[in-house]
């Protein structure tokens, strides 16, 4: 096992991805039981929220915990977008004979100083960014602490720009995962290439430091075919998605069961920038790439009213699915763990 993993405590080089909205704690907790490295999305928290869901993490397992945080750039709200965005909206609004609205509430934070006092009280074995890197002095402040940090990227680039700037580890995140793409370097989405491709371009490129891959990994078979690569270890999100230990909406759950003849495809129109979930009315109707969309994350303000009024539906609601959602059958997430675990015994 890589030292990455080894000094973490972690007995399973596997990550469960952070997926806001889909998971709490308790899917962290059944991760870490089974030896692999649980993750807490934190960017819709606050830091007391945070505070009282790693507490209850604590109180069931002392196995590795990783925090996750957005780190976008805290964009001003701009009415002039919003009414563009609105515009583009209006046919559904006059479907459902609404006035068009802009529901501001819990929008996605990027990390500040008083989520970093939270960090280090709680000293988590590791945290990890989407989105980038939070400013020098808050990276400094959480590595003071003894924390692994680790951060997506989805080209080279960025892996590069990671590895200068300190990073412990590298999530090479391809295409194929589910939920947001991780850019951050560019606006534009890089060459699509599979997860394997990705893997080997980063451990190229690279120094030292040790690459995770992300993006189609629901199997022992996908496992090894990335650790062939040279990837020091997993990150998996959709296959946990499965387990009863997610908390996803029983729409989303039946969609995932279902086996039916559905498509993912990466889209922004759900938030503002690009994330791979289910095709519903929405992208349909407007395309998975609309140039009118507010930028992140106030393009989910706009989508509130029309969401509450098709309560039920998948019409305008985000359901992230990575492309291998239909790899793997319901099991606790401690079973999840070990089947995946097989992957890393054959490629040693």
């Amino acid at each position: 096992m890589h030292s990455f993993f080894s000094e973490i405590l972690a007995q399973v080089p596997l990550i469960q991805a952070p997926m806001a909205g889909a998971q709490d704690e308790e899917l962290a907790i059944a991760v870490a039981r089974a030896g692999g490295v649980g993750s807490i999305p934190c960017a819709g928290l606050k830091p007391n929220e945070v505070l009282a869901s790693v507490a209850r993490f604590k109180a069931k397992t002392v196995g590795p915990l990783n925090l996750n945080f957005f780190c976008h750039s805290q964009t001003d709200y701009d009415p002039k977008q919003e009414a563009v965005w609105l515009q583009e909206l209006q046919r559904f609004y006059d479907e459902l004979s609404l006035a068009p609205d802009y529901v501001t509430g819990s929008l996605p934070n990027a990390l500040d100083a008083a989520m970093v006092d939270a960090i280090c009280a709680i000293k988590p074995a590791v945290v990890s960014f989407h989105f980038g890197l939070p400013a020098p002095q808050l990276m400094g402040r959480i590595r003071e602490i003894g924390a692994k940090i680790i951060a997506t990227a989805t080209a080279v680039a960025e892996a590069g720009f990671l590895e200068k700037n300190g990073c412990d580890a590298v999530i090479a995140q391809s295409q194929d995962a589910g939920g947001h793409q991780g850019l951050f370097l560019q606006t534009e989405l890089p060459e699509r290439v599979a997860t394997t491709e990705l893997v080997s371009r980063f451990t190229r490129e690279l120094r030292c430091m040790p690459v995770i891959a992300a993006g189609g990994i629901a199997d022992a078979h996908a496992v090894q075919a990335v650790m062939g690569e040279g990837a020091s270890g997993v990150q998996v999100g959709t296959r946990f998605l499965k387990s009863p230990e997610s908390k996803i909406t029983p729409l989303h759950r039946s969609i995932l069961m279902g086996g039916q003849s559905r498509e993912t495809a990466i889209t922004n129109v759900f938030t503002g920038r690009p994330a791979r979930g289910f095709v519903n009315k929405l992208v349909r109707d407007i395309g998975p790439i609309n140039h009118n969309v507010a930028v992140f994350p106030f393009a989910i303000s706009a989508l509130a009213p029309l969401k509450s009024a098709t309560a039920g539906t998948e019409g305008f609601v985000s359901m992230w699915a990575g492309e291998s959602w239909r790899t793997g059958d319901v099991k606790p997430a401690t079973a999840i763990v070990e089947e995946l675990a097989k992957g890393f015994a054959r490629s040693s």
